[in-house]
């Protein structure tokens, strides 16, 4: 029965995309070294079934966008205002070393100084 769920959980690290700009703070990453951790012998590791079929379940429901193309968005917001790749850009390893150069900045104050200036439209209007 271990061997299904290690093929499953295979499967899943193939499907799953890596980051690379996020080093080893990526979640595919992560998912890939739980699963070699948890099946340390392969198809003959022994695992708690629930729990491991409960974790397949809801990583192949987050791989799969299921929640994502049920609940469509008809625009994509977010508190700063600011477009989700120069928000990528900011967790990437390279924007965090940035932001820690910054010295003794807050982060609030920090996100303000980068994005304020990549937002085209002023504070309180909202784009239609």
């Amino acid at each position: 029965m271990s061997a299904s769920r290690y093929r499953n959980f295979l499967q899943l690290c193939e499907k799953w995309p890596i980051d690379k700009s996020r080093g080893e703070r990526d979640l595919g990453a992560l998912l890939r070294k739980r699963v070699m951790d948890s099946f340390s012998k392969a198809e003959a590791s022994v695992v708690d079934e629930v729990s491991c079929d409960r974790a397949y379940t809801s990583l192949q429901r987050i791989v799969s966008d299921v929640h994502r193309n049920r609940w469509v968005r008809t625009r994509v917001t977010n508190v700063t205002g600011t477009a989700a790749e120069a928000l990528n850009k900011a967790l990437s390893d390279e924007g965090l070393k940035d932001m820690g150069a910054e010295g003794s900045k807050g982060i609030g104050t920090i996100f303000k100084d980068k994005f304020i200036s990549l937002t085209s439209s002023p504070r309180g209007t909202t784009e239609t």
